[in-house]
């Protein structure tokens, strides 16, 4: 195990680059110092040995020797099951860009912007003060709030947000989305997956190759319907006017619009 203290004087920002193990950050009001601890099993102390941890300007660095692709695959790699567990503490609103190959991402605390990246893992973060973007190749991806927009994309991957501020935007070849409420705009496009969104206050422009889709719409809120599935029904809780410029609520209208291959098409009545 070793440790790094970097006293703090103004806001700094996080930037961490590693292949295996995992990486945590927990965020802090007042903080004199940015703490960083590498714990590396008997067999990753070389890793340990090369891993840059620095202070530069105003952003904190964690950035471990170059791991992922083929060679590095379970079994095959001199990297393979030997990386780092890293535990971080930062000031709360800290922006962070974190990339791994699989080591899994968790933030239980406040950050500000967050930029994810990871080849196969999955992140887990509690509160995002700005605007989220992740990129990954497989696994999964946890957002409990999110006050700016969000940017997902992915191979093949499933997607859980709790309430998102902003517009967000999600493509994946596989995956399933599901969004407790959006704010802002969604715009999904899946090859294949389900997406469920419980509650909408904006346009929503949804497409799959094969999948269900459900959308919530809160009460008062009007929409125009265009809903299509290939193989599936149809089907709207909630009382349907074909009427040009007439709705289910009041106000200006927002636009629901849902595509899939293969699957059911539902709008309910948000709770």
């Amino acid at each position: 195990m070793t440790d790094f203290s970097f006293p703090l004087d103004g806001p700094i920002q996080l930037v961490v680059r590693i292949g295996h193990g995992s990486v945590t950050v927990r965020t802090e009001d007042d903080l004199p110092a940015a703490t960083v601890r590498l714990n590396a099993g008997k067999h990753a102390q070389e890793l340990l040995t090369r891993t840059v941890v620095e202070m530069h300007g105003r952003a904190l660095n964690v950035v471990a020797p170059r791991q992922g692709g083929v060679l590095d695959l379970p079994f095959l790699g001199k990297w393979s099951g030997r990386g780092l567990d890293i535990e971080i503490t930062v000031p709360t609103r800290t922006p962070v860009k974190i990339s791994t190959y699989t080591a899994p991402i968790r933030i239980p605390g406040l950050v500000g912007d967050a930029d994810l990246a990871f080849g196969a893992g999955e992140a887990a973060v509690r509160d995002v003060d700005g605007d989220l973007r992740v990129r990954f190749g497989s696994g999964t991806v946890k957002a409990v709030h999110v006050s700016g927009s969000v940017q997902l994309r992915s191979g093949s991957g499933n997607a859980q947000l709790g309430e998102v501020g902003g517009a967000l935007a999600c493509g994946c070849g596989n995956g399933d989305l599901a969004v407790r409420i959006a704010r802002g705009p969604v715009r999904a496009r899946s090859g294949s997956g389900s997406a469920r969104l419980a509650e909408v206050h904006g346009d929503v422009d949804v497409a799959s190759g094969a999948g269900e889709v459900e959308i919530g719409l809160p009460a008062g809120l009007n929409a125009q319907l265009d809903l299509q599935s290939g193989s599936g029904q149809v089907r709207s809780e909630l009382p349907v006017d074909d009427r040009p410029g007439k709705g289910t609520g009041n106000g200006k209208p927002i636009r629901l619009r849902a595509r899939t291959g293969s699957g059911d098409v539902r709008l309910f009545r948000a709770a």
